[in-house]
């Protein structure tokens, strides 16, 4: 079952509303208590909360709401350009500020820190077939979280919620509407006093009529006194899973390929009759030391990673024949422009990827030829969803660099390419 956050205590009235710079050091305040250390060397700026980890939150223009509501703005990377990608919430002083940014830390801004590190302590990971997931998707949750004026109700409202299974039980009226291929926000709103219950569903922001309207129809109690009760989930296109959430991508690709134990050197163990290597990062990411490589990287997905100042890479298929009929596949990573691989996730999401072709340049050094072929320009396409609903890497088609297009296009000697690396007892 879903597991139930900590409400607020404090019943003292709100005393206006803060300057957005005010309001932001409580957030900062609260997401330290969140997560100790997270908020090490951010700083206040303009209307924002600047982390050098590339993490931001601002407050936004008011969209709704009097002046108790604080729009806020979470910025999980900001050096993925051009179009930064960011998700809105809203928090309203109902006791005070401290409170409401202490809600909002442990609901959006728990989210946030979970898609940017992973701990799996500070919000839920589901996978598209979770119980408690969003059918077909990933998400990241923050769990219920209420507050009002009862212990005993804000546990009876919270209750109410985790077993109804929401956003399960709903999806099937906004899923539709997620734009986004990096995250998208959706926050569940229910709660009130007797005779003016609200239940709204915010989907990036917005106001889902459908969405709110099932809300609505799930039969949820009515509380006795004022009691809110709200979650907030990021949901994300199921492809773009972390290992082990989700189905992520499937394995190599190559004849006899499973998700699970391919034989590819990327789970299993090494096939004599489909070889083939897993490189596990990107050469400059693996240039980095393990401190940098901490601070940089922001999103690794097992298939995708970005990093501050490196660049953004994704896993392929790159193959190359051998002599003796083999095929020897290589998962290796591309560094694509930012514009290119945020239209390969949204084909991704809209499952228009196959047929696709996109440019980008080669990641790994591949043995036997080594360093040569970094940086070597290359001709992706894109591959149809497997049958468990995997995405299968894009494979390596073409390069403009002599040597690769020869690697290509030619069988190759296969104790020249594996040597010693062979796994064929007759061939070692």
């Amino acid at each position: 079952m879903s597991w139930i956050r900590r409400h607020l205590r404090r019943n003292e009235p709100h005393a206006g509303r803060l300057p957005d710079l005010d309001f932001l050091a409580l957030v900062r305040d609260a997401l330290e208590e969140v997560a100790p250390g997270c908020t090490a060397g951010a700083e206040l700026k303009g209307n924002s909360l600047l982390s050098p980890q590339g993490w931001a939150v601002a407050v936004g223009p008011a969209g709704h709401g009097d002046d108790r509501h604080y729009d806020l703005i979470a910025f999980p990377d900001v050096s993925i350009q051009p179009d930064v990608p960011c998700f809105v919430d809203c928090v309203v002083v109902v006791t005070t500020a401290r409170d409401a940014a202490g809600l909002w830390a442990r609901s959006a801004g728990a989210c946030m820190l979970e898609l940017l590190y992973g701990r799996e302590e500070l919000a839920e990971h589901r996978g598209p077939d979770d119980e408690y997931g969003v059918p077909g998707w990933r998400s990241i949750t923050s769990g219920v979280l209420a507050y009002g004026l009862s212990d005993r109700e804000n546990l009876r409202l919270q209750s109410a919620l985790v077993e109804a299974d929401v956003l399960r039980e709903i999806a099937d009226t906004f899923t539709a509407d997620l734009e986004s291929p990096w995250f998208n926000g959706v926050r569940v709103f229910y709660g009130g006093v007797p005779g003016a219950v609200e239940a709204e569903v915010r989907v990036n922001g917005e106001r889902h009529e459908a969405a709110s309207a099932a809300l609505a129809a799930l039969g949820l109690p009515e509380p006795t006194v004022f009691t809110v009760a709200r979650s907030f989930t990021l949901v994300l296109p199921a492809g773009s899973g972390q290992e082990g959430h989700g189905h992520g991508v499937g394995g190599c690709g190559a004849d006899g390929c499973g998700a699970d134990g391919c034989g590819c050197d990327c789970g299993g163990t090494l096939d004599p009759e489909h070889p083939g290597f897993a490189h596990p990062l990107p050469h400059p990411i693996g240039e980095l030391s393990p401190a940098e490589r901490a601070e940089r990287v922001t999103v690794d997905t097992g298939a995708m990673m970005v990093a501050q100042g490196v660049g953004n890479f994704l896993k392929v298929r790159l193959p190359i024949r051998l002599d003796d009929s083999r095929t020897v596949v290589h998962l290796a990573w591309v560094r694509l422009a930012a514009e290119v691989i945020q239209d390969y996730t949204r084909r991704v999401h809209d499952g228009a990827l196959e047929g696709h072709r996109f440019e980008g340049m080669l990641g790994n050094a591949i043995e036997p030829w080594g360093e040569e072929l970094l940086q070597a320009p290359v001709l992706l396409g894109g591959q149809r969803e497997a049958a468990d609903g995997s995405i299968r890497p894009s494979e390596v088609l073409d390069s403009e660099h002599p040597l690769l297009a020869r690697i290509l296009r030619e069988s190759w000697p296969a104790e020249f390419v594996l040597g010693d690396r062979d796994p064929s007892p007759a061939r070692s």
